[in-house]
């Protein structure tokens, strides 16, 4: 799984393309000295969003009005399913998902084309099945070595069923948090070359009423694996799917 960890190495580090200079010594840089000044001289979490970044295009219904994008981030996780039998006439239901949200908003921003990012777009299908401890040890490392944290949130479902994002743990955005109800759905498109997609589909999430956040709408795009299998044929009781995905948050303008 090394060659599929080190596909998180450009969302983390992309924006270092942009500070290296012409004649790069790529042997020297893996220098451990070396690689720990560069971590720690370049800013990897928390960049300041272009005004321009928009959306992929899609059917979802547009962000509300008087909201603006306030985090892009890169959810790993998995979509929960039980089923209520192990036979072919019965078929999986959805008790909700888990996640660990990273923040993408440096690779965002390193992109000269704000409402086009395809190295964005291309780590949910590159990052579906690395073990979320592969990734949490990583940001764990890089948190240690540089002061930054990527890993910027919790994604799950309260007791009640409710989708809950959680970033209030990120000094970035501090008490952002949002428990959303699902307002739009769009299949997941296929991708060339696959076909049928086995990808979870798109959402638009807003906030139920009485939530006190900034946070007020999030989209859950660009999605890779998660969906169950047609039937409960030779399935366990409960069982989880991995997935990845991209969460834009919209809030409150300022």
């Amino acid at each position: 799984m090394i060659w599929a960890t080190s596909t998180l190495v450009p969302f983390l580090c992309i924006t270092a393309v942009t500070a290296l200079p012409a004649r790069f010594d790529f042997y020297s840089f893996f220098h451990p000295n070396l690689i720990k000044d560069f971590l720690q001289n370049t800013q990897l979490a928390g960049c300041v969003l272009p005004s321009t970044t928009t959306l992929s295009s899609s059917s979802l219904s547009a962000p509300s009005s008087g909201l603006s994008l306030k985090a892009i981030t890169l959810g790993r996780g998995t979509q929960n399913y039980t089923c209520a039998g192990n036979t072919a006439a019965t078929t999986p239901e959805a008790t909700g998902a888990t996640a660990t949200l990273f923040d993408t908003s440096c690779l965002v921003a390193a992109n000269v084309n704000a409402d086009r990012q395809p190295t964005l777009h291309f780590l949910p299908d590159s990052l579906k099945t690395v073990p979320l401890s592969n990734l949490d040890l990583f940001a764990s490392l890089l948190s240690h070595s540089s002061g930054q944290n990527i890993a910027v949130g919790k994604h799950y479902f309260t007791a009640d069923g409710t989708p809950f994002f959680d970033l209030r743990g990120s000094e970035m955005y501090g008490s952002g948090w949002i428990a959303a109800k699902k307002e739009d759905e769009e299949d997941a498109p296929a991708k060339p070359g696959y076909g049928i997609t086995g990808d979870v589909a798109w959402l638009k999430l807003t906030a139920i009423e009485g939530s006190l956040s900034f946070l007020k709408e999030v989209y859950r795009i660009h999605t890779a694996g998660g969906s169950a299998p047609a039937t409960c044929e030779d399935m366990p009781e409960d069982f989880t799917v991995d997935y990845a995905a991209e969460y834009w948050f919209y809030g409150d303008n300022e």
